[in-house]
């Protein structure tokens, strides 16, 4: 009986060690399996408050970097009237035609000259552009004699001469400002060209065409109230 106790015991030491090392053995040979971090679900739905946030994060950068007062490139702007008074720039402008020489401008000369660019003698005793308004004609611009009394006499310019008329253009005009203030410089311009004069500003500087555009960009900032460059 206890040989055969033995026995047994011995068969099931054989058959746990047997059993032992072919598990042993399978897992050397078998490769590990390896596992992956598990993956977050698929979704077709974007993350809409973080979109949010970094759309709110944008605007407020661009808010902070744009100029309060500039137009929006989409939005066409609106002129003011042309009885608004425009901002940053000066109530009276003024352009004078000098003679460049010691001879002064003969009558027959400013009269041919004046007739070309459609001055009219007028109000005051001075030459006038004149526009048609409600039925009545206004004054947009004036020219009068550069030296004391101002102006012209009768109107008659035989045998008259002055070295160097001016040319004023107060604002508002009754018309569109920057039409009237185009339609000023121009005709300076002309009357120069035409009486062999130079053109200059109430300082008595040389006024270049260049100095004179750059008045119609302040007047047309004024007009759509748009802040100068720094």
């Amino acid at each position: 009986m206890d040989s055969l106790r033995l026995i047994l015991l011995l068969v099931g030491i054989v058959v746990i060690a047997g059993i032992y090392l072919w598990g042993h053995l399978q897992g050397r040979t078998r490769p590990l399996k390896r596992t992956s971090p598990p993956r977050p679900p698929a979704t077709d739905n974007p993350d809409t408050e973080a979109i949010e946030r970094e759309l709110a994060r944008m605007q407020e950068t661009l808010s902070a970097r744009a100029e309060p007062s500039a137009a929006p490139a989409d939005v066409a702007p609106v002129a003011t009237p042309a009885t608004a008074k425009p901002a940053d720039i000066e109530d009276l402008v003024v352009i004078s035609v000098v003679s460049g020489s010691e001879q002064p401008f003969p009558g027959e000369a400013l009269a041919r000259a004046f007739a070309n660019n459609k001055l009219t003698f007028g109000d005051k005793h001075i030459f006038h552009r004149i526009d048609r308004q409600g039925g009545r004609d206004v004054s947009v611009f004036g020219v009068a004699n550069l030296f004391k009394p101002g102006d012209f006499g009768d109107g008659d310019l035989e045998g008259f001469e002055t070295a160097g008329i001016t040319l004023f253009l107060e604002l508002p005009a009754p018309i569109d400002g920057l039409q009237a203030f185009d339609d000023f410089v121009q005709t300076a311009e002309r009357l120069a060209v035409e009486l062999g004069g130079q053109l200059q500003d109430r300082s008595h500087c040389v006024v270049t065409h260049q100095a004179l555009m750059q008045k119609r960009e302040l007047l047309a900032r004024s007009r759509l109230r748009i802040p100068l460059p720094a």
